[in-house]
């Protein structure tokens, strides 16, 4: 004999229902991690000449800085936890909608403010200062 579950009966953890969504949300953090690590290089070289020194040629490299897959990581984690402990539909949509939104925000903020940062900083900077983790210089003395 078996007994059939009356439909009545809610779940009290819903997020079985959100698996297309949490997959979606998935690939497309996925997404933006590649164009992040594609567009987010940069290189910029030059010649700088003090008056008592000799010239100093650079070559400077940006490449993308893994803190921000690290963050992208724990932004999807930390969201499937939360989602995973709700007991109401809106929150899990909310907390769905809220990572989907902070897994393109992130990587598309830190190459935009990287980039700008590393093509307005002053050639002088890279040559004589010790250089951000994700940035190499290559100095060269004629």
């Amino acid at each position: 004999m078996t007994t059939a579950i009356p439909s009545t009966l809610t779940p009290t953890n819903p997020i079985g229902a959100y698996v297309p969504e949490i997959i979606s949300l998935a690939k497309r953090g996925l997404f933006w991690a590649v164009l992040y690590g594609l567009f987010a290089r940069g290189s910029r070289g030059g010649c700088i000449s003090v008056a008592d020194a000799a010239t100093s040629c650079y070559t400077a490299t940006l490449d993308p800085s893994p803190v921000v897959w690290l963050a992208m990581a724990v932004v999807f984690v930390v969201s499937l936890g939360r989602a995973s402990r709700a007991t109401d539909t809106t929150v899990v949509t909310r907390v769905l909608r809220r990572a989907a939104t902070a897994l393109w925000a992130l990587p598309l903020l830190a190459a935009v403010i990287g980039l700008l940062t590393f093509f307005t900083a002053d050639p002088a900077f890279w040559v004589h200062t010790t250089p951000p983790p994700n940035v190499s210089v290559e100095i060269t003395t004629e």
